[in-house]
């Protein structure tokens, strides 16, 4: 009983690490924040609107708190 128990709470906790990544994605920069300057975007002021992702958790999943140059810290969708 034991020896299946310990199996079950391993495939489970295995199963676990690949949640929220997509089974079809095998881009190794899959969820990784872009280059700063590569946004486009021009600011008069430096602003940071988050400083971890779970702050950009309510926008949505695909959600991340990245750096933009010259404007701060932005939950950017990736």
């Amino acid at each position: 009983m034991r020896p299946l128990l310990i199996l079950i709470l391993t495939a489970f906790i295995l199963g676990m690490a690949e949640v929220g990544r997509p089974a079809n994605i095998t881009d190794p920069t899959y969820g990784l924040c872009p280059d700063p300057y590569s946004y486009g975007i021009y600011c008069i002021w430096y602003h940071d609107q988050c400083q971890c992702d779970s702050e950009c958790s309510d926008k949505g999943p695909g959600y991340r708190c990245c750096l933009v140059a010259g404007c701060g810290k932005w939950c950017r969708e990736v």
